[in-house]
């Protein structure tokens, strides 16, 4: 084989594993999202939740019971 054969086939083997690399970086990528996209969440409900039971305190405290 020649030197420019080789080459050719040498540039579609790095083409291929870019590809695959870049492929693994987005799937990486979506899942870092995703977990972050969950996590905002639960602080969302925690948040929620706490709001609801300062309230409740709040209103037993207006009304004297405490």
């Amino acid at each position: 084989m020649d030197v420019e054969r080789r080459l050719i086939i040498m540039r579609r083997i790095a083409g291929a594993v870019g590809t695959a690399v870049l492929q693994v970086l987005k799937w990486m990528l979506k899942i870092v999202l995703g977990a972050f996209k969950l996590f905002l969440g639960l602080v969302r409900l925690v948040l929620l939740l706490f709001c609801l039971v300062a309230r409740v305190f709040l209103s037993f405290v207006r009304m004297g019971t405490f």
